[in-house]
């Protein structure tokens, strides 16, 4: 299994080094190629069929070579003439992104050593699109179970070898995660497999005890001989965020930049906040002095909105289940958007194996075979869970918040921007796509849809979205706070439940968002800010004629370019 990937890598670093094909598209098509071997489960995911029977693997030779396969492709990119064509520089600007945070992972951090936390995502989510998904007939589905099992072992069994160090707290968790894979393959899944289709591996169950053995040991050896000694600070420090800023986000923001702009944004939130809240009371409470204070009136706002919630699994599910039918009647009959026929969203609670960020989310098919399933899972707790647990939880994914949370993750906002990138021609925007167009996107589709009369102006949805808002603010300051300022987990949460007014579960979980995804936080942030400066630039220049639904189908088209071309893609367009 090894030996394959690194043949193909080193392949197309041979073919990089020679004369330009269709100049961009050629090392798209290349990376990719290399990209689907080197990290198959994702490649999978967005619905490379054959990539089901591969696994990740960190053999030093496999690592190597993707790591000069990266830098290769920069000094390709590097090469390239200053008159592209626009399309294709925004696909080179993506490239490029990608290639540097590969780098940043592997040669810098290398992750493979130092990050127990890539192991237990890996392992935790082996499994999850082929149990989920029809994308493979019987027999390849249980060939490709067989195959992943195999390449779980062995993964864990590489892991062993080189996993020295890594962050503490990030290291205890994913010991947790590991665990909790561990007993998902002991327990659970032989009761999901026991009724599917078709002959049943003869060695099934072994390779099914040997993986689960083999993640246990990975897991023991993280508890015992790394956790101890873990030794990588949290933090990254200045020097490192920065530069990784600038690549993550495309934008040209120092940490002080984005520092100055989050807390700006937190002022303004926050005042918008006490006008909602004082307006809501006006009208739940008439002829009731409403609260002096900000933190009385706008917290006695979030009360009532927190009360209004579900208290278990089967009508959580409900609740949104529902919203989703509603919503895609509304986005239609408003116009705001031309939604995509057939709709294929696959609507479950997360899987409790799940580890790290993947406790929920939108996981598209992707552009391999666009046509499939996109799942959304939902985040969730126990039944069984303590009760302080599941009010904490229900009461930061109260029914207002879910109201407004379903445009941004469904209609018109992920599910439908993934699955229409999911066919468009150029990949780059599909696999490698800009995270602040997508999660800019995203959070303005919330406000473009109660502009619009989503669930008829109730104002606990607009004071739901302001908070959302609000914690998008506090995200990006913390981010900058915690790498660059030396703040400390107690001072975040301090500031998370004073000035960001988070949810209980939003703010226990800010502290390893912050660490964990450092960069990734800031794109609800940012890319927000720059898509309102866009609908705001085409409001101020049509005026009453401009057409919501050109606009976002324009947006939608243009796939998840670099966010600083989107307003040259959108003019290219019309």
């Amino acid at each position: 299994m090894k030996f394959p990937a690194i043949c193909v890598l080193s392949l197309a670093i041979m073919a990089s080094c020679g004369p330009p094909r269709a100049a961009v598209q050629g090392m798209v098509d290349d990376y990719v190629t290399a990209w689907k071997e080197f990290q198959p489960s994702d490649a999978f995911a967005a619905g490379a069929k054959e990539a089901a029977f591969r696994f990740e693997s960190v053999s030093p030779g496999t690592v190597e070579a993707w790591v000069a396969f990266n830098a290769k492709t920069l000094e390709r990119l590097r090469r390239l003439p200053g008159d592209l064509a626009l399309d294709d520089r925004a696909d080179a600007d993506l490239l490029e992104r990608q290639a540097q945070s590969q780098l940043d992972a592997w040669r810098e951090d290398r992750i493979h050593a130092s990050s127990p936390a890539f192991y237990a995502g890996t392992v935790s989510q082996a499994l999850t699109h082929i149990l989920a998904r029809e994308d493979l007939d019987p027999p390849d589905r249980w060939r490709a179970v067989e195959s992943r099992l195999t390449g779980v072992r062995r993964l864990c069994e590489e892991g062993l070898a080189v996993v020295r160090d890594g962050r503490p707290q990030s290291t205890e968790r994913s010991v947790r995660g590991m665990e909790s894979a561990a007993r998902f393959l002991e327990e659970r899944l032989p009761g999901i497999v026991e009724d599917w289709p078709g002959e049943r591996p003869a060695g099934l169950d072994a390779l099914r005890r040997e993986a689960a053995s083999a993640v246990r040991s990975l897991a023991a050896h993280v508890r015992d001989s790394v956790l101890p000694a873990a030794a990588l600070p949290d933090a990254l420090g200045r020097a490192a965020y920065a530069p990784r800023l600038k690549t993550y986000t495309g934008l040209d923001i120092s940490p002080e930049e984005l520092e100055d702009v989050a807390a700006l944004e937190i002022a303004e939130v926050r005042s918008l906040m006490a006008v909602e809240a004082g307006l809501y009371h006006e009208e739940r409470y008439p002829g009731k002095t409403p609260p002096a204070s900000f933190d009385e009136l706008v917290g006695s706002a979030i009360g009532d909105m927190e009360e209004n919630r579900e208290s278990d699994q089967a009508g959580f599910l409900r609740v949104f289940e529902d919203l989703i039918e509603r919503s895609e009647t509304f986005i239609r009959d408003k116009g705001i958007a031309t939604i995509p026929e057939p709709r294929t969203l696959w609507t479950a609670l997360s899987p409790a194996h799940f580890a790290g960020a993947a406790v929920g989310g939108v996981y598209s098919a992707g552009p391999f075979n666009p046509g499939a399933d996109t799942l959304f899972y939902l985040p969730t707790v126990p039944d069984d869970a303590p009760e302080n647990v599941k009010e904490g939880f229900y009461r930061s994914f109260n029914n207002h918040f879910n109201t407004v949370i379903i445009p941004h993750e469904i209609t018109p906002g992920h599910y439908m921007q993934l699955k229409i990138a999911a066919s468009l021609p150029r990949t780059a925007r599909s696999l490698f796509s800009d995270p602040l167009y997508v999660e800019g996107w995203a959070t303005l589709c919330e406000v473009i849809a109660l502009d619009a009369g989503w669930n008829g102006h109730d104002r606990l949805d607009r004071l739901a979205h302001l908070r959302k808002r609000l914690e998008n603010a506090v995200r990006a300051y913390t981010s900058v706070q915690v790498h660059c300022r030396g703040w400390d987990r107690d001072r975040l949460m301090a500031f998370a439940v004073t000035e960001g007014l988070l949810a209980p579960q939003f703010a226990i979980n800010l502290w390893d968002r912050v660490i964990d995804s450092p960069f990734q936080i800031t794109s609800y942030f940012l890319g927000f800010r720059e898509m309102t400066r866009l609908l705001e630039r085409e409001k101020a220049g049509r005026g009453p004629d401009l057409d919501l639904r050109a606009f976002c189908d324009g947006v939608l088209g243009a796939g998840a370019v670099p966010i600083a071309l989107l307003p040259e893609m959108l003019r290219s367009g019309q």
